[in-house]
């Protein structure tokens, strides 16, 4: 299942997370840079993105964030995530992040009809985390989620969400630089005919990922060390006109090896945005950025 209608939240306050940063080892501390210039830099690359969405026929509501206290609120997916009729909340790690649904709700439900949802809220005392579509890779065709664990997906919580769902759990370890990958998706994405992964940072259970992919039919493109750090795996299908669209950051696309952008090309078309600034100091690309809207689908 692709959808063609996604939800962005735009950036008014973006800046470098200082609490997201603990364990994100992708954040880039800013020096010469100024907060006002990231902010100015990062909205130029939102409304950028946006516009190149539409312009490829998506369907893009976008969201107001004006607080300066949520500074990441640009990274919805892991907030929120839909389903037909249902919407799950998420237990942020970032103390600051789990601000973030209650300030965007009242414009989600401008999107979602709430009075038709079935909100299933995973938010929790205890600060047993599980961060929305960073920390669990759906397979929405073969009722598959994938969860590499971390401070961000805890093992019971990825293993609840996938019983509520109804989806087979496959968990595993990644490792980089001797600390564990602090979101699934900054590895790997499925589409519908083909997966995206850094294998070779899975450090437990890699062949059982690797097998689960194969028996669910897709073809796995094994992301090279450059491929993987210029986030080609922080990529995302989207549903296009006559044959699906793999959104990925510019800076994921040029490093794709020709090999690897041919076999992806044998099944979507490639659409690379430019979203340096967001990714610098976020640490997080262009998939982060992109909450899927599938309330209104049918199962």
């Amino acid at each position: 299942m692709v959808t063609n209608r996604v939800i962005l939240v735009r950036p008014h306050a973006f800046t470098f997370n200082k609490e997201t940063a603990k364990d994100n080892i992708y954040q880039i501390s800013p020096k010469e840079t100024s907060e006002n210039e990231i902010k100015n830099f990062a909205l130029r690359e939102f409304d950028d993105a946006v516009s190149i969405l539409r312009k490829n026929k998506i369907h893009v509501d976008v969201i107001e964030d004006f607080d300066e206290s949520t500074p990441d609120s640009i990274f919805p997916n892991n907030v929120f995530v839909t389903f037909p009729g249902k919407v799950f909340v998420s237990e942020m790690y970032a103390e600051n992040r789990n601000k973030e649904y209650n300030k965007i709700l009242p414009q989600l439900k401008k999107i979602i009809d709430y009075n038709r949802s079935e909100v299933i809220d995973f938010r929790n005392e205890e600060g047993r985390v599980l961060e929305g579509t960073g920390a669990v890779v759906i397979d929405r065709w073969n009722n598959i989620c994938y969860g590499s664990l971390s401070k961000r997906c805890d093992k019971g919580e990825f293993l609840k969400f996938a019983k509520r769902f109804n989806l087979k759990p496959v968990y595993f370890r990644s490792m980089d630089k001797g600390v564990d990958i602090y979101h699934t998706n900054v590895l790997m994405m499925v589409g519908e005919k083909f997966a995206i992964i850094a294998d070779n940072l899975i450090s437990e259970n890699r062949d059982e990922v690797l097998k689960s992919l194969r028996d669910s039919g897709k073809e796995i493109i094994s992301l090279t060390e450059d491929e993987f750090n210029n986030y080609a795996g922080n990529s995302i299908e989207l549903k296009g006109e006559g044959k699906n669209i793999l959104v990925i950051s510019k800076s994921g696309y040029n490093a794709l090896t020709d090999k690897h952008k041919n076999t992806i090309e044998k099944y979507d078309f490639i659409l690379p945005i430019d979203v340096e600034t967001i990714s610098k100091y976020g640490g997080g690309s262009i998939r982060c950025m992109i909450a899927e809207n599938f309330f209104e689908l049918e199962n």
